[in-house]
């Protein structure tokens, strides 16, 4: 099975488990993002995601990807697309993060697996389960709520 057809399904729970460091990454105004894009300075864009990613995952788990998309158009709001790596154990993805002025989107471009699994269903739920055990739960926010140790559930699930 292509890791494509695997993103169409894992793609609304990869959404749902980094929605809060969307919203932390959005605090930052996107015309500096746009800057840090145009003069190449990734460095910069790469720390401001490390701090937010490690107030709710463990350090490294998510990690700027060194490329991203600027749009600023007249008439229209800004937006950047920040392209994230989730280093998995066993999964590598690969995801781009549109950052609005009032909203973000998530866009799972491709998962590689370390190695290969006998199922569909192993496929769906190995990514899941280390965004789980990578998550840190903190007061007040849904943390792992969103991945219960068995696995997908709900619609799309395998």
């Amino acid at each position: 099975m292509l890791a494509q057809d695997i993103c169409l399904e894992i793609e609304p729970h990869v959404a749902a488990a980094i929605a809060n460091l969307a919203a932390e990454l959005r605090l930052v105004d996107i015309g500096d993002y746009i800057a840090y894009l145009r003069m190449e300075q990734f460095d910069c864009i790469a720390d401001i995601v490390r701090d937010a990613s490690e107030m709710y995952f463990t350090p490294g788990f998510i990690e700027f990807g060194n490329d991203g998309e600027a749009s600023a158009e007249w008439g229209s709001p800004p937006e950047v697309t920040l392209m994230l790596v989730i280093n998995s154990a066993r999964a590598k993805a690969h995801v781009a993060l549109k950052l609005c002025t009032d909203h973000a989107e998530v866009k799972l471009g491709y998962v590689s697996f370390d190695h290969a699994f006998d199922g569909r269903h192993d496929l769906a739920t190995l990514l899941v389960d280390d965004i789980f055990d990578n998550m840190i739960a903190a007061p007040g926010l849904p943390g792992r709520i969103f991945f219960p140790r068995g696995g997908l559930t709900g619609p799309g699930a395998p």
